[in-house]
């Protein structure tokens, strides 16, 4: 019989696959749909789609519930509307890795925000994913192009709303925070929509296929696994895991749509997740 740490750690695997392969879907919407309408829509369903779960939420928030769940819901839309707007511009493999920079910016945030310590761990971490980044910039490593500008917006976005999240749901439900959180990005999808983008939707079967994918597998799929199953492994061994997620955008770009970075560009990449890996361990 599998041991239940062991069943947690196969569980996690998959939904950290599930949002590893969103990159290449994410961006292959691009071609049927502008980047908020896409989001809005992507949210809309799934808020839907965990209305079964969490509709008490909707009774339990209070003004103040609201009010911290709004704010999560600003870096949330800011992290996905970034990535979103930015994987017109760039690759998929390398909005995964330049994406993945968040984990070794919430350490560095949490000095500001929760008064937390240095380690070496951290400082080691920002080190190889800053060296990492050099890599990838260089014109050897691809260039930095206005979507890889985006991305790292997108990834100081997710880093300080990763914060907020642990320092929120010690406040409210997780559960809570996290339908407050949909509500305010189609919200403000809905409300930036005419203001920021030319808004353009050609229903395909492509579009549905990426609409399925983002919403049913990486958002509630992923969300019901994360919560039912990330208690019965430890933290170490998670955070380890969920650092695979650049790695299967990587792979699953280069078996689905060919892409390819140079040696430079891989060394970069190599140097971000290992980069995670250490910021992972100052959390420990």
């Amino acid at each position: 019989m599998i041991k239940e740490h062991y069943k947690a750690d196969l569980w996690l695997l998959l939904a950290t696959f599930f949002w590893g392969i969103t990159f290449v879907t994410v961006k292959d919407a691009m071609r049927h749909a502008s980047p908020l309408v896409f989001l809005g829509a992507r949210f809309l369903l799934a808020g839907v789609l965990l209305l079964p779960f969490c509709w008490r939420s909707f009774a339990r928030l209070g003004r103040q519930g609201w009010r911290d769940g709004i704010i999560l819901g600003l870096f949330l839309f800011g992290g996905f509307a970034f990535q979103t707007a930015g994987l017109v511009h760039t690759t998929a493999t390398r909005s995964a890795f330049i994406t993945g920079l968040a984990v070794v910016l919430v350490p560095v945030f949490s000095i500001a925000m929760l008064k937390k310590p240095v380690d070496r761990w951290l400082v080691l971490g920002a080190l190889l994913a800053s060296a990492g980044l050099y890599f990838l910039s260089r014109p050897a490593g691809g260039g930095f192009n206005r979507g890889d500008l985006l991305t790292a917006l997108c990834a100081v976005c997710f880093a300080v709303e990763i914060i907020l999240v642990e320092i929120y749901t010690k406040r409210h439900h997780p559960m809570d925070m996290v339908m407050a959180q949909v509500v305010t990005t189609v919200a403000l999808c809905g409300s930036l929509l005419w203001v920021v983008e030319t808004p353009r939707l050609q229903f395909t079967t492509g579009l549905w296929l990426d609409l399925f994918v983002t919403c049913l597998l990486a958002t509630v799929g992923s969300l019901v696994i994360q919560f039912t199953w990330q208690r019965r492994t430890d933290a170490a061994r998670a955070a380890v895991i969920y650092t695979m997620e650049p790695l299967f955008a990587a792979l699953f770009a280069f078996l689905v749509v060919g892409e390819r970075m140079s040696g430079a560009g891989w060394l970069g990449a190599g140097l971000i997740t290992v980069g995670m890996l250490a910021s992972e361990l100052s959390k420990q």
